[in-house]
């Protein structure tokens, strides 16, 4: 099976590895697509996260190919939820598997640690987190419930109402999909900050107010971080009222600024919101099932599963995107 690991260098590598049989209670799945998450980029420099050798990828869609239980058939198109978890701790039992505490995502997230992802032909995942994709879904679009989700749960964290006025920091993959799922629960003052004038063109094509970094409106009641810079907490909490709400979800390997003044000062809430539950991951699953949010306007591009087309792209959205936004691995491609 082929599959792209992590080098001692930080680059990639395309590496055959040998094909696992799943055990009882557990599913191998070809995947389809996986995309490339942001988070990706921060991992792929944290070697005491991710080592060498290691396969990174959380966004994933395929078919069963090798069913270890009784809920799913050969051939099915599916989607993996990547937290894991040991599956029957308090935690993992109400569904915050993500939280688990006896075996921490380091360990049992999929592609975010020392658990091979989906850079790969296939996955071998537990049954409890494979999901059948909605009738009239593509796997195409599938592969983005994993980041829509993250984006349902960060709205669920915030304690967010329809009269609030919101602002997020990042028009990238997860700021667009945050902005749709805030409208659909019925927020109406919505606004993206976001540099890149390509990515403030797709969110105005789909009815969402956007501004540049050097543009300040009024004081917002919640403010969303989908940055993840060194800076971006700091200007989240110039953004944000008095006594405000900051939702940080955006992933740095490196420590964050906070100006402590305007922290105390304002008395600002910080909530923490880390991917997503389970009951986010139904809930963005069935948004896709209604058709509910454009996801077909973020996917750019389809690269094959090799060292030199994926690095290319890890390197484009990590530097200057462009016109890249989402990028598919399509092992099968």
């Amino acid at each position: 099976m082929r599959t792209l690991v992590i080098t001692e260098e930080r680059g990639l590598r395309l590496a055959e590895v040998e094909e696992r049989e799943p055990e009882p209670g557990w599913v191998r799945v070809d995947v389809a697509f996986c995309a490339i998450c942001g988070s990706d980029l921060h991992l792929r420099a944290m070697p005491p996260l991710v080592p060498a050798g290691a396969v990174l990828g959380h966004e994933i869609s395929g078919h069963v190919a090798a069913p270890g239980g009784e809920r799913l058939t050969a051939g099915q198109a599916v989607v993996v939820w990547p937290k894991a978890g040991c599956g029957g701790c308090d935690d993992c039992r109400v569904g915050d598997n993500h939280l688990c505490a006896v075996q921490p995502w380091r360990l049992s997230s999929l592609g975010l640690g020392t658990r091979p992802g989906g850079y790969a032909e296939a996955v071998v995942v537990p049954e409890h987190t494979v999901y059948a994709v909605p009738d009239g879904v593509s796997l195409e679009h599938a592969a983005l419930t994993e980041p829509l989700s993250c984006a349902v749960h960060a709205v669920d964290r915030s304690g967010i109402s329809a009269a609030d006025t919101v602002t997020v920091l990042g028009g990238g993959t997860v700021g667009f999909l945050l902005a749709h799922v805030l409208r659909l629960r019925g927020v109406e003052d919505v606004r993206v900050v976001e540099p890149h004038p390509v990515r403030r063109a797709r969110l105005a094509a789909t009815g969402i107010t956007t501004v540049d970094v050097d543009e300040r409106g009024p004081d917002a009641d919640v403010v969303f971080e989908c940055v993840g810079s060194v800076t971006a907490l700091a200007d989240a909490a110039r953004r944000v009222r008095t006594r405000g709400t900051v939702v940080a979800l955006g992933v740095n390997e490196r420590p964050a600024e906070l100006d402590s003044v305007a922290l105390i000062t304002k008395e600002i809430r910080i909530v923490g919101s880390f991917a997503q539950n389970r009951g986010a991951f139904e809930a963005a699953l069935d948004l896709l099932g209604g058709g509910h949010v454009p996801v077909e306007r973020i996917i750019t591009d389809v690269v094959p599963l090799d060292a030199g087309p994926v690095s290319a792209m890890m390197d484009a959205l990590a530097g200057r995107p462009g016109d890249h936004q989402v990028v598919m691995i399509a092992p099968g491609g």
